[in-house]
């Protein structure tokens, strides 16, 4: 189905937490031979995946854009890049930026959301600049809002849009 749509499957919660008694190795390697075998049988396809780097709240797993590039080191396919959202960035990378230019054409999809889990102009992020890497990074792909409905979701997505289109 993917393949019909060109659509990119996105790997986020997914990898969810280590069960007790697993060390972090043990599931990392186990998310690695996973990835390994659905990108095989995926690269005929055309498919690509998209793994999210989520905050240390969400999962144990993968935090920041290194340990996002280092799994894909370690899986060794094309067809697996990194999907990275500004909300979990905020947390977990010392410099957005940088972090943004380290992974040149592994992007393969970008959320953005604000500091607070609000729409893009409703926190303190200063996507101006965000927006200024990614493209710099070459990114030609969809920019996604991931954000809370707040105040409701017609007034966040018509918010997330002005602001954007403003930038």
């Amino acid at each position: 189905m993917a393949a019909r749509f060109d659509a990119i499957i996105i790997l986020g919660l997914i990898r969810g937490i280590s069960p007790p008694g697993q060390t972090h190795e043990q599931s990392l390697r186990y998310l690695v031979e996973g990835l390994q075998e659905c990108a095989a049988a995926a690269f005929s396809q055309g498919v690509r995946f998209a793994l999210e780097p989520l905050n240390r709240y969400e999962t144990d797993l993968i935090h920041t854009v290194a340990d996002g590039l280092d799994l894909l080191a370690r899986v060794g396919a094309e067809n697996v890049g990194l999907l990275l959202d500004t909300f979990h960035m905020n947390i977990e990378e010392p410099d957005i930026e940088g972090s943004i230019h380290a992974c040149g054409d592994r992007i393969f999809h970008f959320h953005v959301a604000d500091s607070n889990r609000w729409y893009p102009g409703a926190g303190h992020l200063d996507f101006k600049v965000i927006l200024d890497a990614l493209f710099a990074s070459g990114y030609q792909g969809y920019i996604s809002g991931e954000f809370l409905p707040k105040p409701n979701a017609d007034t966040a997505a018509r918010r997330n849009i002005t602001y954007l289109r403003q930038l």
